[in-house]
């Protein structure tokens, strides 16, 4: 088996792109059953977020891997013939590995170690274990790669300061307006981006910040005395009547929310008519259409135009790349070795089940004979001859194990053959 990455990402593909590939949660699980159900993947994890979407699959063998991946994007989005070629990284064993336990320690965001990474590549493993697509090879990946990306956050200064697309965003607001002080802001969303956001938003003091969500009871929770909560449709309204300086847009819309007609006359009327308005795009597929950038007076930007800013917080943090190389290393070695065992695992539970049928057949003949002991005593002199074939057993188990991470299993199986019993 050999586990193998697809990755359309932010280094090699426009956000043009990554929009056509970006997976609503309905299109996640019917592609989730694709590949259960397919024949060309044993096992797949989809993570699709606004910098990435990628496929981490488990196959029989390299042969066509790749052109199966790309076979799987272009069916499944309907591109072009050829569209793709260009926009991906593929990557095979032991490069796919570490490839993925760089992205969940946040190595391969445009905001290096950006918080937010982690939880959503927890997000893509729990939703492919609970449609059936992920199994024993890519649950294993995925806890290691998850735990190590926990661990490197607790032991290294990357977790100090943590940074995010929407802090990054904010910076960039901030430095078009000079300063976030006493400006009025526009959040549209209320998922994770968008909570923090409001967060540095009122650490940097903001005067007033008006929130909507197409689902409002979602925001009923909020009771900060500076968030203003208003229905989904008023967002136009209060950009007309009020003086807004910011918008943040996060939201999961399939399609843009805020269209170039409605931002035409925006400030007729206004005394505001020369005012900057500063949109912080951070949602794939976007919320903004792109051409409302065009307008006199309006900065946007999308997650794209945040890696100036990404690149300057990088120097900061440069020093511990190496620190946490070193922590993926030994993690992804620890999981190699687990892999290299996978022959011997049926073995292994052969032994173990050929073992419980010849105690347990044994100590009912026994018990046959000694039908006067009561049942207290039975069960305790059963648990204590189990206990004892498992310590009998212990050491020829781990030397196969050990065997097997050292790259020997055909040795071992040979072993389990010869000495143990254990038939094909």
């Amino acid at each position: 088996m050999k586990i193998i990455s697809f990755s359309i990402n932010h280094k090699k593909a426009k956000i043009d792109f990554r929009e056509k590939v970006s997976f609503t949660k309905s299109r996640l699980i019917k592609a989730l059953k694709i590949l259960r159900e397919g024949s060309d993947f044993e096992e797949g994890v989809i993570l699709s977020t606004c910098n990435r979407t990628e496929l981490i699959a488990v196959v029989d063998n390299l042969t066509n891997g790749e052109s199966r991946c790309r076979k799987f994007f272009t069916d499944f989005f309907g591109l072009k013939h050829g569209e793709i070629l260009g926009q991906y990284d593929f990557k095979a064993d032991t490069d796919a590995i570490y490839y993925l336990y760089e992205v969940a320690a946040g190595l391969d965001s445009i905001v290096l170690g950006e918080d937010q990474i982690l939880g959503q590549v927890k997000e893509a493993y729990d939703k492919a274990r609970e449609n059936g697509a992920s199994g024993k090879v890519l649950n294993k990946l995925f806890l290691g790669a998850i735990t190590t990306a926990k661990e490197i956050r607790t032991t290294t200064r990357i977790s100090e300061n943590p940074l995010s697309i929407s802090s990054i965003g904010i910076q960039k607001g901030k430095e078009v307006l000079e300063s976030l002080k006493d400006k009025t802001v526009l959040v549209v969303g209320y998922g994770k981006m968008s909570r923090l956001a409001m967060n540095h938003l009122l650490e940097e003091g903001v005067e007033k910040i008006y929130l909507c969500n197409r689902r409002a009871e979602k925001i009923e929770e909020v009771k900060d005395p500076k968030i203003q909560k208003i229905s989904y449709e008023d967002k136009y309204r209060i950009l007309q009547e009020e003086e807004i300086h910011l918008v943040i847009s996060a939201t999961g819309a399939p399609h843009v929310i805020f269209e170039r007609e409605n931002f035409e006359g925006l400030h007729k009327g206004s005394s505001s008519e020369n005012q900057s308005l500063v949109m912080i795009d951070i949602a794939l597929p976007r919320d903004v259409d792109p051409s409302i950038g065009d307008l006199p007076g309006i900065h946007l930007y999308t997650v794209d135009d945040l890696k100036e800013i990404a690149a300057k917080n990088l120097k900061g943090r440069e020093a511990l790349i190496d620190e946490i190389k070193e922590s993926i290393e030994k993690a992804v070695a620890d999981y190699e070795g687990w892999q290299r065992c996978i022959p011997l695992h049926p073995k292994i539970a052969k032994i173990k089940g050929q073992s419980n049928t010849l105690v347990d057949r044994e100590l009912e003949d026994l018990f046959r004979k000694l039908e006067h002991l009561e049942d207290k005593d039975q069960k305790l002199i059963g648990k204590k001859v189990k206990s004892i074939v498992g310590k009998i057993l212990k050491t020829p188990i781990l030397e196969m194990k050990k065997a097997g991470e050292n790259g020997e299993s055909d040795e071992a199986v040979k072993f389990a053959h010869r000495y143990l019993g254990i038939k094909e």
